[in-house]
């Protein structure tokens, strides 16, 4: 199985930050169908600032990391 040119060992590295990554967007979708704080423009915009930073970050630096696991094993 290969996912965004991952072997599936380096998949299964990363599967820990999936579960931070799943939280995120889980939220988001609760915020998108619940919104506690009404229509405010400005809490819109800080709450879903926050969440699509966050989880583009993780992704980031979970698909760099493992980028790099699979280069050190295809060192092996």
């Amino acid at each position: 199985m290969v996912s965004l040119g991952l072997s599936r060992r380096s998949v299964r590295d990363i599967s820990g930050n999936l579960v931070p990554l799943a939280i995120l967007v889980f939220f988001a979708l609760w915020f998108a169908i619940d919104r506690p704080w009404g229509w405010d423009l400005f809490a819109l915009a800080v709450v879903y600032g926050l969440l699509v930073t966050l989880a583009a970050l993780l992704f980031a630096v979970t698909y760099v990391t493992a980028l790099a696991f699979q280069a050190t094993d295809s060192d092996r």
